[in-house]
């Protein structure tokens, strides 16, 4: 095993150079230790990788240029707000953690409302439901501040000391009436109306903002339009407050041995991800020669799977990490089994939580066959003479990744060990007001999102419409029951199509029909199911499916947000044959 792969690595780096390898390794349990294939790849010389998100990418630079940085108030903080809104997400499904926060909150009066195209499980659950289009949610967070403004509602003293461009942004939002959010949103004027309202004068509101409202070409400003939102009815840096979408306080501190790692990448290469079946297919001076996949599932998850697959097919070595035979794992030349997170120890600063640090310690020994991927790229390091990854086993990798923290909170590692970190400054995201722009203020108006080519106020612009060929837009969200594609590791069914009955109605397609979704050169067979609960002229089907059952992705296509890279799966739009 060792000595195939080393040799394939020599041959490839003398022959075509480092960029010929693809490096592929996104989040698995989420880990330090994930970072390894990375680091290991950097010390080499360098390889092609990937940047950008399938996941949560536009969001989180939309807050950057707002706030400088991405921050999320404590969980139990949405005990303290009297209305909690939230848009995009369906925690009682992909956050149950969160879920029964937002019960406690229900319980204790808040008022809790759900915005969202779908009646989710979510919204079946609290006060007040608002179907909205999807793709729109710019639109209504605009309207909603541009109401809170004429009203003369808005925080001025936030605005006066910590806020730049509000003029700049008072105008522009002007021209987002309530009529006008109605016909753009569906969302009836009077309820945009009380909405805003409601939240402007309530003394503590949260946001609680979901990945789905950034997975279209639009996604990056929907997010903008919410943090401005926010900042303009004083929802920043106060208790039961906030625009909470992610939570990395914690996670600019752990990373400095891969950031040193990258003086070593001399040649190195980056692709969008949402792009990897485009990329590998033209890629050129060097064309990709090996690919090396860890923690990630890219040919479940891609989009534009099809091509993705082709492309992916035609590499001369592929090297996969992985507990289960995936989609990924069965196009591999090499498959190593991975070890799960309880056969190793390695520490974590969860993605939406990170104000905690947690050390995980080993609970069972690997099977012999079972070689943990850290080790293995230790071992292969020595093999290759690469000496200069900044440590030599897994303790001291794990100590010095959280070296600064340590210090920072005057802890010893063995103290670490037997409890948890958080930076209880952190409890209330920007309750000291030093936002980390470069003004050191909410920048409403954003010099850095201008020289980046994008418009410095938050915007809304129309996503992707559907045509009289394919009327219907594809939401592939997240399942209860699997994260990503995991869990349907055990499903062999059929794929289910959840339609409204309208939209079943305008296709002739009835409860547990068999049908063809298509576009234009793919087709996915399905099981029909109708619900109400589903916005009309969309095809609901979770993300994860396998190709044996029929994977979504093979109709979604290799879109890109307007900001932070991210796959724009949402702005897919298909039709439907019932067979």
């Amino acid at each position: 095993m060792f000595d195939l792969v080393e040799s394939q690595l020599v041959k490839i780096k003398k022959t075509y150079g480092t960029k010929a390898i693809l490096n592929y390794t996104s989040d698995g349990y989420s880990g330090l230790k994930n970072r390894m294939q990375t680091i290991f790849f950097n010390c080499f010389g360098g390889a092609t990788q990937w940047e950008g998100s399938l996941c949560w990418g536009a969001g989180i630079k939309a807050q950057k240029y707002d706030f400088g940085s991405v921050k999320g108030h404590y969980p139990d903080d949405i005990l303290n707000a009297e209305l909690i809104l939230v848009w995009g997400k369906n925690p009682k499904h992909t956050s149950l953690h969160l879920f029964s926060l937002l019960k406690k909150a229900q319980k204790r009066g808040a008022k809790v409302i759900v915005i969202d195209p779908n009646k989710t499980a979510t919204a079946k659950a609290f006060d007040q439901y608002i179907r909205i289009r999807p793709a729109t949610d710019g639109a209504l967070a605009l309207a909603m501040a541009n109401t809170i403004i004429e009203k003369n509602l808005h925080d001025s003293d936030l605005i006066k000391d910590h806020v730049k461009g509000f003029n700049r942004f008072k105008a522009h939002a002007a021209s987002f009436t309530l009529q006008k959010a109605q016909e753009i949103t569906g969302v009836d004027s009077k309820i945009i109306e009380d909405l805003a309202m409601a939240y402007a004068q309530a003394n503590r509101a949260s946001i609680q903002v979901g990945m789905g409202m950034q997975r279209y070409t639009n996604g990056g400003n929907a997010v903008r339009c919410v943090d401005a939102l926010g900042a303009i009815a004083g929802c920043i840096g106060k208790k039961g407050c906030g625009v909470n979408y992610a939570a990395k306080s914690m996670a600019p501190f752990l990373y400095d041995l891969e950031k040193a790692s990258e003086k070593y990448a001399e040649n190195k290469r980056l692709f969008t991800v949402a792009e990897l079946g485009n990329f590998l297919e033209k890629a050129d001076d060097p064309p990709i020669k090996a690919i090396f996949v860890a923690s990630g599932n890219p040919l479940t998850q891609s989009p534009d799977l099809i091509t993705t697959k082709k492309a992916f097919a035609k590499v001369e070595f592929k090297v996969v990490f992985d507990h289960f035979l995936t989609d990924t794992a069965q196009a591999a030349d090499l498959v190593l089994p991975a070890a799960s997170v309880f056969e190793q120890e390695d520490i974590f600063a969860t993605s939406m939580y990170s104000q905690v640090l947690n050390h995980s310690q080993k609970a069972v020994d690997p099977l012999d066959e079972v070689k943990p991927e850290f080790e293995f790229y230790l071992e292969l390091a020595k093999r290759l003479g690469i000496t200069h990854m900044g440590f030599t086993s897994s303790d001291e990798y794990l100590q010095k990744s959280v070296d600064t923290v340590l210090k920072r909170k005057e802890v010893s590692y063995e103290a670490f060990q037997e409890s948890y970190l958080r930076f209880e400054e952190d409890e209330i995201a920007w309750a000291d007001k030093q936002f980390r722009t470069p003004s050191g203020k909410i920048e409403l108006f954003s010099e850095q999102a201008l020289a980046d080519g994008l418009s410095p106020l938050p915007n809304y612009v129309e996503a992707k419409k559907k045509s009289d060929q394919f009327p219907l837009r594809l939401l592939s969200c997240h399942a209860k029951e699997s994260m990503h594609s995991q869990g349907f590791a055990f499903k062999n069914s059929l794929p289910t199509a959840y339609l409204h009955p309208e939209t079943a109605k305008l296709f002739k397609a009835k409860e547990g029909a068999f049908a063809f979704l298509k576009d234009e050169k793919n087709q996915l067979k399905v099981q029909i199911k109708i619900d109400k609960a589903v916005h009309q002229n969309t095809a609901f089907i979770h993300q994860g499916w396998w190709d044996k059952s029929g994977a979504v992705n093979t109709l979604t296509k290799p879109l890109v947000s307007d900001m932070g890279k991210q796959a724009a799966y949402y702005d897919s739009f298909v039709t439907l044959k019932v067979i």
